[in-house]
């Protein structure tokens, strides 16, 4: 880091809101509003000095805050404190006192205010003090969620406040108190801001046509034809809640939009490609999913659907336009959302990106992380929130030692990879996949990788398994939580290819964003591409250890790891 982004940053770091007259009025107490705030009101006063043309269509949602000191009246007022105190353990006892709380009037008056302001759908968002800082992310820790903001008042005061509640509750959830642990961090306050849903009301829902996150650095790159400084962007239609999750999304490069980590195989396109999407059901009131080829009723709300759409025949495995009227599907016939017309469509969607990636980027002194919502056909965008993104990509250059023997090659990769070594690992963890596959309770299997995690805390263990790591579909992957794998160095995911385990290929979801801040070192690798080994002898044969659940392996010994990201090489050996 330059001495001239080192002076930014540590201005953008030492940037208090709420010295500001005109957030102060938009904020109920005082204290802290959290870093997601901070990252977000320091991107608007940014942008609001800009003339530029590009930004002739960006909009900032109406957001109001509410401070860190209404959180500690509330665990006050409800006596949430002692139990904290006397039973720390006791989490889901703590979150139970939380939803069953009532806030001071104070907070309600507050409240009523902006129900009576806000006659829309609302976002209701965590923003920590430790949430969103330059060193730790906490992306995914916390809870987000939505409400439709309907009804009488007092229907829509009972949304609002449940809603909070649930912000407040997060914080003792097991991902975020195991991650605070992790990393020493003190005491968590939450702050939450209130903001407009951006979208439109489309049948009984309400969603965005089209949302996502975007990278300033591409830190992980699925091939060297990409440029690390151009940065990337993660798409799906509807809700961004999907974007940030191991699901399916469109990737694009800003170096090159036609490239995709799939290739040009139709069927892994067809296959990776985003089918399942998310809307604020405003009937329900709840944040639901569905997937397109269910919901053709949708289909008329978007003049434009053949931009974003595709259909996939797998009887031809051809990927077609769709046509202009679409009532019905034919016999091996599936709607995909490909987006591969969008970049033809919306040329100036990429150029803005590029615009805020360099701006932010410049102001704040370090590589940006931005979450967005997109109205194509208004044209309008959205810029929902914006944190720092931190990588030890930069300080750890690795050059792979020469004359490595072949036989003593566990695995090697040559993917989405950045720059680590690790030398002298003692254990490595091992997900067989076949009675992974095999197995009818895939649950239990992540439930056994916790518990052998639990075990080797302190040892920086490799961890391999098939498919994606964290996966909310445990046919993808090991569905494992953030504190049953957080203790591991290395994360190998191993793609199985007549079993359809296949690592994920797309940079930008939460998963990553822990690797990152973690100091975890992670790679894929494939059985069907050449220039990957995976020494399946090796872990058949190799001395092992037996765990509580047959599909979970412990192998014990010498092991190296080393990831050379910037030629693309990655490989874990024995000695």
């Amino acid at each position: 880091m330059s001495m001239n982004e080192n002076k930014k940053l540590k201005s953008y770091i030492a940037f208090d809101p709420l010295q500001l007259e005109e957030f102060k009025r938009r904020t109920l107490g005082f204290g802290s509003i959290g870093g997601k705030a901070k990252g977000f009101l320091f991107s608007k006063l940014l942008l609001e000095k800009k003339e530029d043309e590009i930004l002739t269509n960006v909009t900032i949602p109406t957001s109001y805050f509410i401070a860190t000191s209404v959180y500690e009246d509330f665990i006050e007022k409800n006596k949430i404190y002692k139990i904290i105190e006397d039973e720390p353990d006791e989490i889901k006892k703590i979150q139970k006192a939380i939803m069953g709380g009532d806030f001071p009037e104070y907070v309600i008056g507050f409240l009523r205010k902006i129900v009576a302001e806000m006659d829309y759908p609302l976002a209701i968002r965590s923003s920590s003090m430790l949430e969103d800082s330059v060193k730790y992310s906490f992306a995914g820790k916390y809870f987000t969620t939505f409400i439709p903001n309907n009804g009488g008042e007092e229907q829509r005061l009972h949304q609002i406040t449940f809603a909070i509640k649930q912000v407040y509750a997060s914080t003792f959830g097991i991902n975020a108190v195991v991650y605070r642990k992790k990393h020493n961090l003190p005491e968590e306050k939450m702050a939450v801001i209130v903001q407009q849903l951006f979208g439109k009301r489309r049948g009984d829902g309400f969603y965005p046509e089209i949302a996502g996150v975007g990278f300033s650095q591409n830190y992980r790159r699925f091939t060297e034809r990409i440029r690390k400084e151009d940065g990337v962007v993660r798409m799906v239609f509807g809700l961004g809640t999907r974007s940030t999750n191991r699901g399916y999304a469109r990737t694009f490069s800003l170096t090159n939009l036609e490239l995709r980590p799939e290739g040009n195989n139709v069927q892994e396109i067809a296959k990776y490609s985003q089918e399942t999407f998310d809307m604020l059901n405003l009937r329900t009131g709840y944040l639901e999913s569905y997937n397109i080829n269910e919901r053709l009723d949708l289909i008329p709300y978007h003049r434009n659907f053949n931009k974003l759409c595709s259909l996939y025949s797998a009887y031809e495995n051809v990927i077609k336009d769709i046509p202009a009227v679409i009532s019905s599907l034919g016999p091996g016939e599936k709607l995909i959302f490909t987006f591969d017309r969008f970049p033809a469509y919306k040329p100036r969607f990429f150029k803005l990106m590029k615009y805020l990636f360099s701006v932010l980027e410049d102001a704040m002194g370090i590589a940006v992380d931005v979450e967005w919502a997109y109205e194509p056909e208004d044209p309008k965008f959205a810029l929902i929130q914006v944190r720092p993104l931190s990588s030890k990509e930069e300080y750890r250059k690795v050059r792979i030692p020469e004359g490595i023997k072949r036989e003593n090659i566990i695995l090697a990769g040559d993917r989405m990879l950045t720059n680590g070594m690790v030398q002298g690992v003692k254990f490595l963890v091992y997900v067989d996949h076949d009675e992974f596959y095999a197995c009818a309770d895939k649950y239990a299997i992540a439930r056994e990788v916790g518990r052998v995690n639990e075990s080797l805390a302190g040892e920086k263990y490799i961890l391999v398994g098939p498919g994606r790591w964290g996966s909310s579909n445990p046919l993808q992957g090991v569905p494992v939580n953030y504190n049953e794998i957080c203790n591991c160095g290395v994360l190998v995911e191993v793609g199985i290819q007549r079993k359809n385990f296949t690592p994920e290929l797309s940079y930008g979801t939460h998963f990553f964003a822990d690797l990152e801040l973690d100091g975890i070192l992670y790679m894929p690798v494939f059985d069907n591409i050449k220039t990957n080994i995976i020494n399946f002898d090796w872990f058949r044969n190799a001395p092992r250890k037996a765990t509580g659940h047959k599909a979970v392996w412990i192998y014990e010994g010498e092991f190296d790891v080393y990831l050379d990201g910037d030629n693309m090489k990655g490989v874990i050996v024995k000695k």
